[in-house]
């Protein structure tokens, strides 16, 4: 014979059956709903945490490639103080669609100093000293620095430029260039 304990309870405390159940249900759903947003928040807690971290590893990732890169120059007596072309480097660690936040949180984790961005100056408003479509994107540009080394007043550089997908757009990444610099007196 199959006993349902809520019918038991409730005959024995004198409640009704039915109303001690559904309060019984309405708490397990209570409970369930509290334990569900509970679980959803840390859920994404955990997924800006790792978000995060994906970008400092694949900031830390692009800096040893570009060290790689720089020894690489120097040992083979190719490296020119002129500069030496790492954009394809660069651009595995910042794709080109990329976002401008996610593109500025890699290269800050591996160290570049970045430039604050351009003022969000619509293209007519521009001065009529400043003409031609290059100079216009490298005006809204974004530029950073990494010192890869540096004695006394010497320094190996890698300088970035960001080109922005559209005039005014400070969200995704159209170009990358990269280049690895002598700097020194």
């Amino acid at each position: 014979m199959l006993i349902d304990s809520a019918n038991l309870v409730g005959s024995c405390m004198g409640a009704p059956a039915r109303g001690s159940r559904m309060r019984a249900t309405m708490k397990f759903a209570v409970i369930c709903v509290s334990l569900l947003i509970a679980a959803l928040a840390d859920a994404a807690g955990q997924r800006n945490q790792i978000n995060a971290l994906d970008f400092q590893e694949r900031g830390a990732r692009l800096r040893l490639e570009l060290e790689r890169a720089y020894q690489d120059l120097r040992h083979t007596g190719v490296f020119m103080s002129a500069g030496n072309d790492v954009s394809s480097i660069v651009e595995k660690y910042v794709p080109i669609g990329t976002s401008f936040a996610n593109a500025e949180t890699t290269l800050r984790s591996s160290g570049f100093t970045i430039d604050p961005l351009p003022p969000r100056e619509s293209p007519e408003n521009l001065s009529p000293l400043r003409s031609g479509e290059h100079e216009l994107m490298m005006r809204f540009a974004i530029f950073g620095t990494l010192v890869l080394a540096q004695q006394g007043f010497s320094r190996i550089t890698v300088e970035i430029t960001l080109l922005l997908k559209t005039l005014g757009d400070h969200n995704t990444v159209k170009g990358v260039h990269a280049a690895i610099y002598y700097r020194g007196v």
